[in-house]
């Protein structure tokens, strides 16, 4: 979440920090390595506490990683009879892409850093739509207990919430990001709290709104490539006591950011086979459907009256072009960036997206498409790509490319980040066929990174035509006697509630909220919403 200028020439990364702040992460680094093998007396307890993945209306994967390679044991109850429905020991396998590499073990641990974890997974199966099972994990001498939600019949309301952008790093505490001022461009600020104070607030909201699943439209970390930073994600998003976590009971749907391609400068850069070995601790963390023994890097999501398209288009093809997302992800010396997928039409990912959204508009009565980069945006990523100072070589603007693919098959809305800013644009598609009956003429686009990381304005004389709402501009700080009182660009995130109608429809209501501290030393918080809310109707198919 700190962003850095690197000592190397010719190279965009990061500068490290000093002795002396070099020091302090180690201490923090050993602390917190130390609190989470000690919290229960024995090395084979939980590195990462269980949670939960890949939602179905008939099943769940429960995981978890240990220190040693001991199986678990996981037993899984209906919670409202206690009756045992599902009882499996774990195959623990050693994760041997979360290994800390020889940088940060030199540079952090004073060369002893912990071996790699064990993975444990359990895939519950049998189970019934819509109900809610407790399930307790035993390792070693810990246990764990909690409870999740399977997927519900597509007659049934959700919620889910959306943010993008949290790239977490233990460097990112004490340290609150540049906060512009709408009023004097020229003011330099900071925001009232850290970044990792920013994150776990937003967290906390996000829990006490009770979501059926949590996306995560990309940048989970600030360095794919660095565990630390994995290690800060899993720190803020799991805990053994379940009432501090949130994945332990609502799954988390990712989408890969340019961030987790990222390794970190002094690790390789977005170069192969560093960015792989990047991706690689992404894949495996998470259990997307139909992933098998991993993630995939895109994927369709059907949760009760939605169909969620999660896509990778960090890497449009040809490399280097007006098409291409990102110009630093290379193969070696080939075009593409390993295994990041193109998108554009002719590629696997564009005719697997078209199938997918022509069986999506016959069966579900929304359509949502999450991916990283935004298409329509003012911030930096909203220039076209090229190099200079008019382009940009993380650009968002290829993705539009995919415009006439979501409006054809009227896609709700695209749900991004990338550029760091609350950004909703409504984008004219093409007229729609009488298969698209009941479907919104117009598309929405949300840039909602604002998960954990920086709060960025506008470019100067950069202008979105589709934009609507920009928290920036279109939401003022409002201060009475020295104390924030509303308004602002803050943490926060899209909350998603689909209900049907007395009517016998159905809406979709789309919320941005954000987290305003509060008091006199901000030392409060609050959930407000932003004056954005939209309402999407629709038919059953």
């Amino acid at each position: 979440m700190v962003k850095r200028t690197c000592h190397a020439a010719g190279t965009a990364g990061e500068r490290r920090p000093d002795n002396t702040s070099l020091a302090a992460l180690r201490v923090a680094c050993l602390a917190m390595l130390a609190l989470a093998l000690a919290v229960h007396g024995a090395a084979a307890q939980f590195r990462v506490p269980p949670y939960v993945q890949s939602p179905a209306t008939d099943g769940m994967t429960v995981m978890w990683l240990s220190s040693g390679p001991t199986p678990g044991h996981l037993v899984c109850r209906d919670a409202d009879t206690q009756t045992p429905v599902f009882d499996a020991e774990s195959q623990p396998q050693r994760a041997e892409a979360l290994a800390y590499t020889q940088w940060e073990t030199d540079r952090f641990f004073d060369g002893r850093a912990p071996a790699p974890p064990w993975l444990h997974e359990v895939r519950v199966a049998g189970l019934t739509p819509g109900r809610t099972y407790a399930y307790t994990v035993r390792q070693g001498d810990a246990e764990f207990s909690s409870s999740f939600r399977t997927a519900p019949t597509d007659t049934q309301r959700i919620r889910f919430i959306v943010y993008a952008d949290s790239e977490t790093e233990p460097e990112s505490t004490g340290t609150p990001a540049g906060w512009a001022n709408p009023a004097d461009p020229t003011e330099r600020r900071v925001y009232p709290i850290d970044q990792t104070s920013g994150y776990a607030r937003n967290l906390a909201v996000i829990r006490s709104r009770n979501p059926d699943f949590v996306v995560i439209a990309g940048d989970l970390v600030q360095h794919g490539g660095e565990q630390r930073d994995w290690d800060e994600f899993w720190r803020h998003n799991t805990h053994t006591d379940p009432a501090l976590s949130l994945a332990d009971s609502v799954p988390i749907l990712p989408a890969l950011g340019n961030h987790e391609y990222y390794a970190g400068n002094a690790l390789g850069g977005y170069n192969q086979p560093h960015s792989e070995r990047a991706v690689a601790r992404y894949m495996t963390y998470f259990r997307t459907p139909g992933g098998g023994g991993g993630a995939r890097r895109f994927y369709r999501l059907d949760y009760g009256p939605v169909a969620i398209m999660v896509l990778d288009v960090n890497n449009g093809q040809p490399a280097e072009s007006e098409s291409d997302t990102n110009f630093r992800l290379l193969g070696n010396g080939e075009e593409g960036g390993g295994g990041a997928p193109d998108f554009h039409a002719g590629s696997e990912q564009h005719r697997w997206l078209g199938e997918q959204l022509r069986q999506a508009q016959r069966s579900a009565v929304f359509t949502f498409v999450v991916c990283h980069p935004c298409p329509y945006s003012v911030g930096p990523h909203g220039r076209p790509a090229g190099r200079g100072t008019a382009c940009d070589r993380l650009s968002g603007v290829p993705v539009r490319a995919l415009t006439p693919l979501f409006t054809r098959y009227g896609v709700d809305a695209v749900l991004c980040g990338h550029d760091e800013m609350y950004e909703r644009s409504e984008v004219s598609g093409q007229e729609i066929g009488t298969d698209g009956v009941g479907r919104p003429h117009v598309m929405h686009v949300y840039d909602v990174g604002i998960g954990g990381d920086g709060l960025r304005g506008p470019v100067p004389d950069l202008v979105n035509p589709w934009q609507r709402f920009l928290a920036h501009t279109h939401a003022p700080e409002v201060w009475k006697e020295g104390r924030l009182v509303e308004g602002g660009k803050h943490y926060g995130h899209l909350e998603l509630e689909v209900r049907p109608t007395p009517d016998g429809s159905w809406e979709a209501v789309l919320t941005p909220a954000y987290v305003l501290p509060t008091g006199d030393a901000f030392d409060s918080f609050e959930r407000r919403i932003y004056n954005d809310v939209v309402v999407l109707r629709g038919q059953a198919p």
